[in-house]
């Protein structure tokens, strides 16, 4: 996505979600299977499940299906992430913002994470980055070989400041 297009963006999206988000995934135009075996395309953008006897290979989209996708993803997550109890302990818009990604990332996973959740909704900021990095999602979503922070790393960070960094 080219995040400098405010056209392809909802306005209530924060840019520095979008821009967070749009470096952790890739943008696949060709729909691929997932590592758990869900078809996918663009970032991240979960497909139906096909019809019994046909797949999702080979199905290819233009660049600007894959931004509308990631603009309605990102808006379902931040609508999902608002209905659940911590959200309200959120008190930054950093804070708000990565919620909103482990949501966009996780969707309903996230609600098995019970004592991460009582840790933000309680603000223990340190614990909540401490049970964010000790997860095997960390691990998953980490990127390898490569110098600069990772996606974990990075949320786990915006929980535990509060700001972004300057």
């Amino acid at each position: 996505m080219t995040i400098t297009n405010d056209t392809v963006l909802d306005p209530s999206i924060d840019r520095r979600l979008a821009i967070d988000l749009d470096a952790s995934e890739n943008d696949k135009l060709v729909a691929y299977l997932d590592t758990e075996g869900n078809w996918t395309c663009g970032r991240g953008h979960l497909m139906p499940r096909p019809a019994p006897g046909r797949s999702w290979e080979g199905f290819t989209v233009i660049q600007s299906t894959s931004d509308r996708w990631f603009s309605t993803d990102i808006m379902n997550a931040m609508s999902l992430a608002q209905k659940w109890p911590e959200f309200s302990s959120c008190d930054t818009d950093c804070r708000k913002n990565a919620l909103y990604e482990l949501a966009f990332n996780m969707a309903h996973k996230w609600e098995k994470w019970g004592p991460t959740r009582a840790l933000i909704t309680a603000k223990d900021w340190q614990g909540v980055h401490d049970h964010l990095l000790a997860s095997l999602w960390a691990k998953e979503v980490q990127p390898h070989g490569l110098d600069k922070p990772g996606r974990a790393t990075r949320i786990a960070n915006y929980f535990l400041s509060g700001e972004y960094p300057t």
